[in-house]
């Protein structure tokens, strides 16, 4: 029966402060940038893409936080995340309508307005009211269209910066015996000479050896990628995730299975053989 890893649900004091003050931190410049870039970007597919970069760096930040302050808590995670992109929403709403309101002055008035929501939600309603701009130079898009958009931006960074901290949260083991993240990585490339539940079923076979007779593959070309992450102390953890990618069709087929320190042996094996025979490919036979 396969057996995939699970963070231990422990947390630390400093992993939930620095995880929400340093995403909140972070948040109010890039608030700043991101409304600065809302009034001077005109392309719309752009703007959506400063949206999702903007909840995205909040999430970044928080998350870095959340694992240097060793924070194994998944449910934990998502709540610092979601709470530090909320402190960025609602900071970029207070630069935005101080924007509109005082255009030359705006940078000096947003800690007096952070601590007014209901004049900030006044304001908000007034500016819903004669809406702010125009999809093609017609009528300004305002009432219920407008809050729909808004709505959506809402959401949109809360989920990117939600997100974002909890992938950064999971995506390595940690080892409880050593107390400390397993940063100790290897890739494997392999062809994809099997499918996707095929690669999946013999590494939860536990036949690790077997790996020896795939083809290996081309990081530059489709290609199935096999992760092992070991604690670089102890070398008992050991897990291994294997991603597809595919042209249009990247996606994690298993995360974080464990494996014994000798069946990480042989991965180490393989990697070393691959390597090796990356670096001949490039030197030409001899000629006699």
């Amino acid at each position: 029966m396969a057996s995939y890893y699970k963070h231990s649900g422990k947390t630390a004091p400093q992993g939930i402060i620095f995880g929400f003050l340093v995403g909140a931190a972070v948040s109010v410049p890039a608030a700043f940038l991101y409304d600065y870039g809302i009034f001077t970007i005109p392309s719309g597919k752009l703007r959506v893409f400063s949206t999702l970069a903007f909840g995205a760096l909040i999430g970044a930040a928080s998350g870095v936080a959340m694992c240097w302050g060793k924070l194994r808590n998944k449910p934990l995670a998502a709540a610092i995340g979601f709470a530090s992109s909320f402190f960025g929403l609602y900071t970029s709403w207070v630069a935005w309508i101080l924007h509109l309101i005082y255009p030359s002055v705006w940078l000096f008035y947003p800690v007096r307005a952070v601590m007014h929501p209901g004049i900030l939600w006044q304001a908000a309603r007034a500016v819903n009211t004669v809406g702010t701009w125009s999809n093609g130079g017609g009528t300004p898009e305002h009432g219920t269209i407008l809050w729909i958009i808004w709505l959506t931006e809402a959401l949109s960074i809360l989920a990117a910066g939600t997100l974002v901290a909890l992938a950064l949260v999971q995506r390595r083991p940690f080892c409880e015996q050593c107390g400390q993240w397993c940063t100790e990585r290897r890739k494997l490339y392999f062809a994809p000479s099997l499918t996707a539940v095929q690669f999946k079923t013999q590494m939860e076979s536990q036949s690790v050896a077997g790996l020896e007779k795939l083809t290996a593959g081309d990081k530059k070309q489709a290609n199935f990628r096999v992760d092992l992450y070991s604690c670089g102390v102890c070398h008992t953890l050991n897990t291994l995730s294997l991603v597809q990618n595919f042209p249009h069709d990247i996606k994690t087929v298993v995360d974080k299975l464990l494996v014994t320190p000798e069946q990480a042996s042989v991965i180490r094996n393989i990697e070393m053989n691959q390597r090796v025979s990356s670096g001949m490919a490039g030197i030409p036979a001899p000629t006699k």
